[in-house]
């Protein structure tokens, strides 16, 4: 059961704490639900299958930065989310503008309900398949396509509202 529930965790934790960070926007925040998540997964560890553990784990995740979020019902603020290497090569100016332009992509996808949040950082942050994001979030492929495309044409909407 140990070599089990190791073995998960050191194959998702970096999906657990990205998926948390993005959505909570908090380094702190993020770590304590990727905790959860693992107590979870300890708890539940012997009604898992193997070959979904990284689906259930995922979802279990989400669903518990929802129930923060929905508790807290505040924006935090998204200082800790970059993770994108800076292109040195552009010299200072060059870096300025590509740090205000993820600033300003992190803050309008902050902006964004859930499910839109969510599919934009599954799909397009993280890259997972259509298929995978429609497993995480239980919902049907057409239902991800239709709502990946309201969610993206949000995010258009807020991106335009910014004075660039």
């Amino acid at each position: 059961m140990n070599l089990k529930f190791y073995t998960f965790v050191n194959d998702y934790e970096d999906q657990v704490f990205s998926l948390a960070l993005y959505m909570l926007r908090d380094r702190g925040e993020a770590e304590d639900v990727a905790q959860e998540s693992y107590l979870k997964l300890w708890e539940s560890i012997e009604d898992i299958d193997n070959d979904r553990a990284k689906l259930w784990l995922l979802k279990v995740t989400r669903n518990a930065c929802i129930d923060r979020l929905r508790k807290k019902r505040l924006a935090v603020s998204v200082d800790e989310l970059s993770d994108e290497p800076v292109d040195h090569s552009k010299g200072p100016v060059g870096i300025m503008a590509h740090e205000q332009l993820s600033k300003w992509l992190k803050d309008a996808i902050g902006l964004l309900q859930e499910p839109y949040r969510s599919l934009i950082v599954l799909r397009d942050i993280q890259q997972k398949s259509y298929g995978d994001v429609a497993v995480d979030l239980s919902l049907s492929l057409s239902q991800v396509k239709v709502y990946l495309h309201r969610a993206r044409q949000q995010l258009r909407d807020i991106l335009r509202e910014i004075e660039l």
